[in-house]
């Protein structure tokens, strides 16, 4: 399986270090030049320059997967932290998907997903924010590496989250985020309403219900 890391050329810390998590769990992983949101980034966006960045990164990893005829890929973002044992733990999950899977995010944290249920051991299905580490599939890299990154109008992986594919989340994040600002997307992203409905929804809706009643009653 082919791996891939996204590193902007003029970050080369962030080269040194995540090189330096792949070589403490045996990965082979060949680094792929990011795209420079803040330098290269066209007119006329919806989300930011950065967001765009990060997304454009992405979007020409897959395009490479296809081109090249990768079977799947593992693809990481250059501010990653892998948990001991990860090669161990991929191949777990290797083993338990489906003949028709699509993708599976290895990386998502606690109060950025939502679990609609199992599937195996180690997989979930449900929906799921981040895209720091992931797997993916040649034919859903086929699928996703014709958008246009220009014409998105969430952060990427809002996007494809909500993709009709048949996307999976491991139950223990696998990969972290190091701390600090990303230098390939953006700490701060440009809001999602559906995912905020989808996971707070109900239970705001309930709280304004319960105020209004109040009001009624003691008014």
């Amino acid at each position: 399986m082919q791996a891939y890391c996204i590193n902007l050329e003029r970050n080369p810390e962030r080269r040194a270090t995540a090189q330096a998590e792949f070589e403490r769990e045996g990965l082979g992983v060949a680094f792929f030049r990011a795209t420079d949101g803040k330098a290269e980034a066209p007119k006329g966006l919806f989300i930011t320059k950065s967001e765009w960045g990060c997304a454009d990164s992405h979007i020409r990893v897959w395009r490479d997967v296809v081109e090249k005829g990768h079977e799947m890929a593992l693809i990481f973002e250059d501010d990653i932290s892998l948990v001991p044992n990860f090669n161990l733990k991929l191949q777990a999950v290797l083993a338990e998907l489906p003949d028709d899977w699509d993708f599976v995010n290895l990386g998502t944290t606690d109060g950025l997903h939502i679990n609609f249920r199992r599937f195996s051991d180690h997989l979930m299905f449900g929906q799921a924010l981040n895209a720091h580490a992931y797997i993916i599939s040649h034919a859903c890299a086929k699928k996703w590496s014709d958008f246009e990154s220009k014409y998105l109008k969430t952060q990427f992986d809002v996007f494809i989250m909500n993709y009709p594919s048949h996307n999976f989340h491991v139950e223990k994040p696998m990969a972290f985020q190091n701390g600090g600002a990303s230098t390939i997307g953006s700490i701060s992203r440009t809001f999602d309403w559906t995912f905020f409905v989808n996971k707070w929804g109900l239970i705001v809706a309930f709280l304004i219900f319960i105020f209004l009643v109040r009001r009624l009653i003691f008014e």
